[in-house]
């Protein structure tokens, strides 16, 4: 019966939604109360956010500044524009989704901490990158109070905490238990001997449980990267799965339980999934000097919207309360239809780049031919028209990692790439044997924003007398041509350059689509690999990004933003959008709460 209610309130709500949209106003808001620009300094990254949020009216009801417990909130994040892929964040090859739609119910072992480094606390770092290997010393407690590096052995230890309960699931006759060092190794195990990963945990020698709260990972040799694996963050599988679960049949919904702050009790594919706070859960949180037991809200529903303008038009009528990654397009005429809504432009790090064959191509093998695609590629126009604005000097690392170089401190020939200068281009082009240019060819996935980048490129390119012919092939097609490598001269791909180890992987031989074998850079990178001092790490994966670009290895575009949305109802909130991997947004929730007198007196 419950569910029957929530699907026919979700259906009630998206016909509301689109009769609102239909109605709504082009107006000018009657009075704006605030503009501010905000940086915040880090010792890794600087993260500048300009905020604007419009009132509805000069006459509101007071907000309260004590906490109201219960409320429903809905968030509408990065991958809520489909079903989950599977709800088994070890077997499933969507496992970025699939770890979105379990993040309310299940953790890792430790988490960001947004209290003592984020906004709300020393404001040291942002909170809006991934936090993968360059960003460890932004982690805290959560299923680990601590953890420790050891030399002898080699490895990692870590210190669980006492008297957290997984939650049970009477559908598999899993009765509440405690959280125990046994578990960990059941899931890490698990991972280890999946076919699908496995070779991530070749350095890995054994992993045990010392004592019900401890778990000791030993390791064969030092790998810069553990911490994905079995770090702090456990990698995209990152969420503890009970052996009950996996015995009952970890993708089925009905069969989850975890040790989170929400219990997931509906799911209808299409359409939603609803989360309900979990009465016995760990955490808590102080709010003015008092002790508040997470989490403040009482639901939490994700809602599925594969239309954008459906998305876009929930969220301007407030049927949804935070979207973090709003198109950047949307911005002006939500300032103006939306009356409140509080907009933070961020940079997401995810970058569209051409991936060069320099193996099976010959044209591609020349350094100086791929320097001249970088000359003849307005990359400042293709911010305006393609993005919508961006960061252009974001390539191969985003800006405020450390291991990011500013243009104006590279060597002079590679602050050339970022200055689009076509007669060099063609100049170059001429000196490698071509001088009345050439032919190659592009494959893209032509789904997304890659078909647009593709036809500015064909233009652009033309000017210096390279004819770019595209290879438009559908979504499997082109995962396989990329996977295999069997792209004729390149390939369109997106990395997040926020993470630099990915980033730097991905032009070394074994990784997916590389086509490129460079035994310096190979050098360096098994070099860094090696390093146990995280400063010895960072800088030489800056010589590496530096060696990258020096090369032309790939061509980057523009580190885009997006646009994160919420309504100021919801209180308790400092415009993070991740304590961990892949958007994880509970850290951040379970410290919320929802301003109902405020949500009425601005008429939602």
């Amino acid at each position: 019966m419950q569910r029957k209610i929530i699907l026919v309130g979700l259906c009630m709500l998206l016909i509301a939604t689109l009769v609102l949209t239909s109605c709504a106003t082009t107006t000018a808001p009657a009075t704006v109360t605030s503009t501010t620009t905000a940086t915040a300094t880090t010792t890794s990254t600087k993260a500048t956010t300009t905020t604007t949020t419009v009132a509805k009216s000069t006459t509101t009801t007071a907000a309260l500044t004590e906490p109201v417990l219960g409320g429903t909130l809905t968030y509408f994040g990065e991958y809520a524009n489909g079903s989950p892929p599977s709800w088994d964040d070890v077997t499933t090859a969507g496992v970025s989704a699939t770890d979105f739609w379990s993040n309310p119910y299940g953790e890792s072992l430790l988490k960001g901490d947004i209290n003592k480094y984020g906004p709300r606390g020393n404001n040291t770092f942002s909170f809006k990158f991934d936090l993968v290997s360059q960003f460890l010393q932004y982690y805290g407690p959560s299923l680990a109070t601590s953890w420790e590096l050891t030399s002898t052995p080699l490895g990692v230890i870590y210190h669980l905490r006492k008297g957290v309960m997984f939650t049970g699931n009477t559908n598999i006759g899993m009765a509440p238990r405690e959280f125990t060092a046994d578990d960990v190794v059941f899931h890490w195990n698990r991972l280890k001997t999946d076919s699908a990963i496995k070779a991530r945990y070749s350095y890995i020698q054994s992993i045990t449980a010392t004592n019900k709260y401890t778990v000791t990972v030993i390791w064969n040799t030092f790998y810069a990267q553990w911490e994905s694996p079995v770090g702090p963050d456990g990698g995209v599988q990152a969420r503890i799965i009970p052996q009950e679960v996996v015995k009952a049949g970890a993708n089925n919904w009905q069969n989850q339980s975890g040790t989170g702050p929400f219990i997931l009790t509906d799911y209808v594919s299409g359409s939603y999934a609803s989360y309900t706070k979990n009465p016995n859960y760990w955490g808590t949180t102080i709010i003015n000097g008092k002790t508040y037991q997470e989490p403040l809200i009482a639901n939490v529903i994700y809602p599925i919207i594969a239309d954008e303008s459906t998305q876009v038009a929930s969220l301007r009528t407030g049927k949804i309360d935070m979207w973090p990654y709003l198109p950047v397009s949307y911005q002006s005429s939500l300032a103006n239809t939306s009356p409140g809504l509080v907009m933070n432009k961020w940079l997401t790090g995810r970058v569209n780049w051409v991936r060069f064959n320099t193996i099976g191509t010959s044209i591609y093998n020349n350094k100086d031919i791929r320097r001249a695609m970088w000359m003849a590629t307005d990359l400042k126009a293709i911010a305006d028209s393609v993005y919508q604005g961006g960061d252009i000097n974001a390539f191969p690392f985003a800006r405020g990692t450390p291991e990011y170089t500013p243009v104006d401190q590279l060597p002079a020939g590679d602050q050339e790439l970022f200055t689009y200068d076509v007669t060099k281009a063609k100049q170059l082009i001429a000196s490698a044997g071509y001088p009345n240019g050439f032919t190659v060819e592009l494959t893209i996935d032509p789904t997304n924003i890659m078909h647009d980048l593709a036809d500015v490129l064909v233009s652009q390119w033309a000017k210096a007398g390279v004819t770019l012919t595209i290879d438009a092939l559908n979504a499997t097609a082109y995962t396989a041509a990329n996977s295999k490598v069997t792209y004729k001269d390149s390939i369109m791909a997106t990395y997040s350059t926020d993470s630099t180890w990915a980033m730097l992987y991905a032009i070394r031989p074994g990784s997916e689509g590389c086509a490129v074998n460079d035994p310096v850079f190979n050098n360096m990178y098994d070099t860094a690999q090696q390093a146990q001092d995280l400063n010895a790490q960072t800088a030489q994966k800056k010589a590496m990004g530096v060696y990258f670009l020096d090369n032309a290895y790939g061509l980057g575009f523009v580190n885009p933003n997006k646009v994160s949305c919420y309504w100021p109802w919801l209180k308790n909130y400092y415009g993070e959008i991740t304590a961990g991997n892949y958007g994880d947004i509970m850290p951040m929730v379970t410290q919320m709460w929802i301003d109902q007198n405020l949500k009425k007196s601005m008429g939602y």
